[in-house]
């Protein structure tokens, strides 16, 4: 008895109507198995950037308060400006992109801010827009990475590092406009040739468009939803010398007045607007304007914000996604026993019925009434 008994039990228990069945179900994932992929880059491979910090100039003008130096030594803070960019970044491979940029800046420096002598007295000041057009390589060292749902590749979660860095180098082209205040009013200096360009033994006149060769590197942190936000630094080697508008030598201030008037002879040599200068046989002809053995040098230093528009990347927990709920089929429309099966607003080939409605015409009913004889007429 307790034998069967026990039989029973055990065949309730393998037929326990609560355990589906394999057979029309659907596979559902308890403990997601995870894997690692080897192109979790390309999902999101296209960036788009935005950007905005300070700028830096590294020029003839202002310094510290000593000789010039080379790269960033002679930098005076007190010039910083503003820059804002935009662009986009695309993935060649897993570490190498290129990047697409457009940015728009503005750099100054003024002999004021030194307390050189012979650049504090010569008092040249000068503010230019720079308008940057360039494209860049990057390097990066390392990337955020990311783990994978298997059977749900598009849901992704974070593998502890969020954090990334790269190296750029690159080439662009940039327009700039130096102009140099006088009171409350700034002036175009290019128009004024102040280094005596255009005379028979003076330089050419300079081009307002330039070469620049971006070099620099940037650290970012990935956020939720594909947002980045990063740390990008980039110096600027320039092919121009006179974003400042100062390179070579004085000319005669004489020779500048007479042929392009006052205004282009004070941007010359401003030396003349100050008193008790220490030896003014410093910005006489022939003597040094400008430091022309290098050429002039601006810096970015951006806060950056990228988007990648592809499925959002997220550290919280996966979710099996929800079943569709099945759209009511609409009910077809029910054709009028009166239209004789046919659609009311069909329209018929027929030109005596075209322009009127089709009527029901009522079956005749008087089969199985006797005729009326009719009498036989003669003629």
């Amino acid at each position: 008895m307790l034998t069967v008994s026990s039989g029973v039990a055990l065949g309730q228990k393998l037929n326990d109507p609560s355990i589906p069945s394999r057979k029309g179900t659907v596979r559902m994932y308890s403990n997601p198995k995870i894997k690692e992929s080897s192109i979790d880059w390309k999902s999101t491979r296209l960036e788009f950037i935005a950007g905005g910090g300070a700028t830096g100039f590294l020029g003839d003008l202002g310094g510290q308060n000593t000789p010039g130096k080379p790269f960033i030594f002679d930098y005076e803070p007190t010039t910083t400006r503003y820059s804002v960019s935009a662009g986009a970044r695309y993935f060649l491979r897993e570490f190498q992109a290129v990047r697409g940029y457009l940015t728009y800046a503005e750099v100054q420096g003024s002999d004021e801010l030194t307390e050189y002598p012979n650049r504090k007295y010569r008092n040249l000041n000068f503010k230019s827009p720079i308008v940057e057009l360039a494209g860049i390589y990057e390097l990066h060292l390392f990337k955020p990475s990311y783990i994978h749902f298997a059977g749900a590749n598009t849901t992704k979660l974070f593998d502890g590092n969020r954090f990334g860095s790269y190296l750029s180098l690159g080439a662009g082209m940039f327009y700039y406009n130096p102009k140099g205040k006088l009171g409350t009013q700034y002036y175009n200096l290019r128009p004024l040739r102040t280094e005596g360009q255009e005379f028979e033994d003076g330089p050419s006149k300079y081009r307002s468009i330039a070469v620049s060769i971006p070099m620099g590197g940037g650290v970012y942190m990935l956020l939720n939803h594909n947002i980045t936000l990063g740390l990008d630094f980039g110096m600027r080697f320039t092919t121009s010398d006179y974003i400042d508008d100062a390179s070579g030598y004085f000319y005669d201030n004489d020779a500048i007045r007479a042929r392009d008037g006052k205004l282009a002879a004070y941007f010359a040599n401003p030396s003349v607007a100050i008193q008790n200068v220490p030896d003014r046989n410093w910005y006489t002809e022939n003597q040094p304007r400008g430091g022309s053995t290098s050429n002039d040098t601006y810096m970015f230093f951006q806060f950056t914000l990228s988007k990648s528009f592809t499925p959002s990347v997220s550290n919280k927990d996966f979710k099996q996604p929800k079943k569709r709920k099945n759209k009511a089929i609409p009910k077809k429309k029910r054709r009028s026993f009166f239209s004789g099966g046919k659609d009311k607003n069909k329209t018929y080939n027929n030109k005596k019925i075209k322009k009127s409605k089709r009527r029901f015409k009522a079956p005749k009913l008087d089969f199985g009434k006797r005729r009326k004889k009719r009498k036989a007429t003669s003629f």
